[in-house]
């Protein structure tokens, strides 16, 4: 029994035709039915059924239940490989959202200068929901995310370093600009400039919008918080960002008055299951303390 065993059985509880896993996996028929018999033997069960009649291949109770362990088995095999990946290539690879990266980045990077750290940062830039897969994959040491209340995982360890509330941003040439603070409902008609759906301010615009029962028209969605408040400043359209991504003098912030709303935790993440090194332990706690 070896790793490639299941990942051929993998394939067979999808396929559940030996010719297309060989031919996906090129390898030969019988390849793939003496990994099946070794796992057989290992686990003293029968996984597939073969009827030949109907020349039907059926998952056995057993095989689905070894299906279910062995999705596990593999990726942990996979976030494995890239952290050891990562060891040997002496690197801390670094998550980082846009607005998080804007806003705080600079002041750690300085830190990590001083203390001639930086150099061994390797960062990626997405938006958090994709950061938080990249994290549970492997790919990521440790990450600096969003999320719209305190982080909670069991696969991973955080801790929030800051938050901030959402605001909308309009032009000074918006008959809104005076107003200071809105309701989300008055909102129903406008059009929105936001970022897109891996980024924390969609499921934040997401809960507004279920609690004030519309869909806002959202016309244009980016990655850059500069993109949105410079589009938002030539008046294009309104913009919802976290108050921390807000940089642009030549746009208008409105307090959003809706009571409850979501806020944007900030926090670093890592695996719980991740042995920080020393060199990771010095850069964790320096994003803590700075941030």
């Amino acid at each position: 029994m070896n790793i490639k065993d299941f990942e051929y059985f993998q394939a067979m509880v999808k396929e559940r035709n030996f010719s297309r896993v060989a031919t996906a996996f090129n390898v030969s028929q019988p390849t793939i039915s003496t990994a099946i018999k070794r796992l057989e033997t290992e686990f003293q069960t029968q996984l597939f059924v073969r009827d030949a009649s109907q020349h039907k291949l059926t998952t056995t109770m057993s095989g689905q239940q070894l299906a279910e362990h062995t999705d596990i088995i593999l990726d942990q095999v996979n976030v494995a490989q890239n952290e050891i990946r990562n060891i040997n290539t002496g690197k801390i690879i670094l998550g980082l959202p846009p607005v998080i990266s804007q806003s705080y980045f600079p002041k750690i990077a300085a830190e990590l200068s001083k203390q001639n750290l930086l150099t061994q940062i390797v960062p990626v830039e997405h938006g958090s929901a994709e950061l938080l897969k990249l994290l549970l994959n492997g790919t990521l040491d440790m990450a600096l995310v969003g999320s719209v209340e305190p982080f909670d995982s069991a696969r991973l360890f955080s801790q929030t370093f800051a938050k901030t509330k959402f605001h909308i941003i309009v032009s000074k040439k918006s008959e809104l600009a005076h107003q200071g603070k809105v309701w989300f409902r008055d909102l129903k008609n406008r059009d929105f400039i936001t970022f897109g759906s891996s980024f924390v301010h969609a499921e934040a615009l997401k809960q507004l919008s279920h609690a004030n029962h519309f869909r806002p028209q959202i016309i244009y969605k980016s990655n850059d918080p500069q993109v949105i408040q410079g589009m938002v400043e030539k008046n294009v359209g309104i913009g919802f960002l976290a108050e921390s991504a807000i940089n642009n003098p030549n746009v208008v912030t409105l307090e959003l008055l809706d009571d409850p709303q979501p806020e944007f935790y900030m926090s670093l993440a890592y695996r719980t299951n991740h042995l920080l090194s020393p060199v990771q332990q010095k850069v964790a706690n320096i994003c803590l303390q700075i941030s």
